[in-house]
């Protein structure tokens, strides 16, 4: 007897799966042809359905339209609001956020075609520059501590932070289409622009930390500018590394610099300092001193000591924990050295000997 056979049926989509299947064509359609040129029909038969179906899932197209870049400006702001909540530095936040949009455009380019050319019509004011705002608050708030710790005026943080957040936005419309370089040669470049200024851009930037590459590559940490009574530096070399770098660690969960900075000393000099004692001095971010492809975000302070070599204090620093070998040096002796760490050689010793250095014009 012949078999008899009947074709298979494929499997009913339940609600939530058709209308997520609704929503993928609809952002091809709606990023390739407009919200405009986008029709009901074309989306159907790209989902291989009839127009009614359509209709039931949504009503009309703009509220599909609506969806779909509502979908796209959570999937954005998302990304981007967890590249700013990390708990790092500036620099490294900056870092993060320009990768992730560049990331967000790369993976999801019909999304940002969508979020950059068409506001729905519940948004007119447009959905990009409404995403813009919202980031924007996040990188103000960044900013405006970081000024109120150097110094500067918070309230100029907004205004900062829509001149980075526009710079970063427009770079990422440019690289939708270009898409060369790659995407972390690009952020490395805005970082290179925004972070050091044109006067002070790198010949070959490049990111010090890529968020999601499984190895970090950015060290939160403190140092402490140590000086005696007649204006020598200690500088440390902890054991088993060949450079000698300022007194200073990475940072304990929970801690913040100034804490951590007076932990560090402590540990490895062998004094009793409060945070308190410790003058904030700034920060600093750029290559570490003994870890290949690492860089450091630091926390920087200063602590003078009385007497030669601190001999006038309470307790006289010494090598302690992991410190193998000390050294007390002029800043002119140290800067002569080979062997001091990035931080020393290319910003604390030379703001100290320009400090050091007297005004052109005024006589000895």
């Amino acid at each position: 007897m012949a078999r008899i056979t009947t074709a298979r049926s494929r499997p009913r989509m339940t609600g939530v799966q058709r209308r997520a299947q609704l929503i993928g064509v609809a952002r091809s359609l709606f990023a390739l042809r407009g919200l405009e040129g986008a029709t009901i029909e074309d989306i159907a038969a790209g989902a291989g359905v009839s127009k009614p179906v359509v209709y039931e899932h949504f009503g009309s197209k703009e509220a599909l339209y609506t969806e779909v870049v509502d979908t796209e400006f959570d999937r954005l702001l998302a990304a981007i609001t967890e590249a700013l909540g990390a708990d790092a530095g500036p620099r490294v936040l900056l870092e993060r956020a320009a990768y992730s949009l560049l990331d967000y455009i790369e993976n999801h380019t019909d999304g940002f075609r969508i979020l950059v050319r068409d506001a729905p019509p519940s948004q007119p004011e447009g959905t990009f520059s409404t995403l813009l705002s919202r980031i924007a608050a996040d990188v103000e708030h960044i900013l405006s501590k970081e000024f109120g710790s150097r110094g500067l005026s918070a309230e100029v943080g907004g205004m900062y932070a829509q001149m980075l957040v526009g710079m970063v936005a427009m770079t990422g419309q440019w690289w939708l289409d270009a898409r060369t370089p790659d995407k972390a040669t690009v952020a490395a470049h805005l970082v290179n622009l925004s972070w050091n200024g044109l006067t002070g851009l790198q010949k070959e930037p490049a990111l010090g930390h890529i968020p999601g590459g499984g190895i970090p590559l950015v060290l939160t940490l403190s140092a402490v500018l140590l000086r005696d009574g007649d204006g020598r530096i200690l500088l440390v070399r902890k054991r088993g590394t060949r450079r000698f770098m300022q007194p200073g660690g990475k940072l304990e969960p929970g801690e913040d610099f100034r804490t951590a900075a007076a932990r560090e000393v402590n540990e490895e000099l062998g004094l009793s300092v409060i945070p308190g004692d410790l003058t904030d001095i700034g920060r600093w971010y750029g290559p570490a001193a003994n870890e290949a492809n690492t860089f450091i975000d630091a926390g920087l302070f200063a602590l003078t000591v009385p007497g030669p070599c601190g001999t006038g204090n309470a307790v006289a620093p010494r090598a302690a924990a992991e410190i193998e070998e000390t050294l007390w040096l002029t800043p002119a002796e140290a800067f002569a050295r080979n062997d001091i760490s990035p931080l020393l050689r290319d910003h604390v010793l030379p703001e100290l000997l320009a400090q050091e250095s007297p005004a052109p014009g005024v006589d000895g």
